[in-house]
């Protein structure tokens, strides 16, 4: 998933962004933090895709919580946002480690969101469409543990799927093939209008020569047992797709 953090100590502005982001991107997952001490001990406990990080914090500096938190996460992309456009401060939020540099009051909802899509282009993003739960949580395990740098979002139904498709327009899209086969073609036709240069990979416990020839003509790219052994292909398949990908 999407791990977003907020260091922020103005509420009304931490509460704000946190609302822009929640709405527009409604899989990620935000964290806030009112001041340094709070903001460092969250930061270093586990890796933030994305840090929205204030320069004057009570109990700390938001410079050198940046040089801190890239230390031990150099992939953490780190927004430094202030209310003061000084060439001092981006030099210094540069030199520190920041990846971007935004002003508040300066910087639209346009640019927010724009800044977060181009990060997004820039990772690996997996999407899992499986209803039962300890199976997903088990493809969500497998990517994360071959590939840590990999954003995996997982959805738990259909239109939660495609909702988190148009969002985040993954990489590749892991598809449980077990709806009715008609409704089947309409989610592979809907996902492939949301994103249509993803990697579709369907999984089903049934005989996939059944499925395949139909599937494949829909769209899907590869098929995949649910079991062990569908899992060695699909680490195959991934680690194939992902230089590619990657480079884009």
């Amino acid at each position: 998933m999407l791990n977003t953090l907020i260091v922020e100590d103005n509420a009304a502005y931490r509460q704000s962004l946190n609302q822009l982001l929640a709405g527009r991107f409604p899989s990620m997952q935000i964290a806030e933090a009112a001041d340094g001490e709070d903001a460092l001990r969250q930061a270093l406990s586990r890796r933030f895709d994305l840090i929205f990080m204030d320069i004057r914090l009570p109990r700390g500096n938001g410079l050198d919580l940046t040089k801190a938190i890239k230390t031990d996460f150099a992939d953490s992309v780190i927004c430094v946002i202030t209310s003061y456009d000084i060439l001092e401060y981006r030099e210094a939020a540069f030199r520190n480690g920041a990846d971007h540099f935004m002003v508040k009051g300066e910087s639209t909802e346009a640019e927010i969101v724009g800044l977060i899509e181009s990060f997004l282009r820039t990772r690996f993003i997996a999407l899992v469409i499986v209803n039962d739960k300890l199976y997903r949580k088990q493809l969500n395990m497998l990517l994360s543990i071959h590939w840590p740098a990999m954003i995996v979002e997982e959805a738990t139904d259909e239109a939660t799927g495609l909702g988190y498709a148009a969002a985040l327009k993954p990489n590749v899209v892991l598809l449980q093939l077990e709806s009715p086969r008609s409704r089947i073609k309409e989610l592979i036709r809907d996902i492939r209008a949301e994103c249509p240069h993803a990697t579709l990979i369907g999984m089903t416990d049934d005989a996939l020569p059944v499925w395949r020839p139909t599937v494949n003509s829909q769209g899907v790219d590869y098929c995949v047992p649910l079991t062990p052994m569908g899992h060695t292909e699909l680490v195959a398949i991934v680690n194939a797709l992902q230089p590619e990908q990657t480079h884009h």
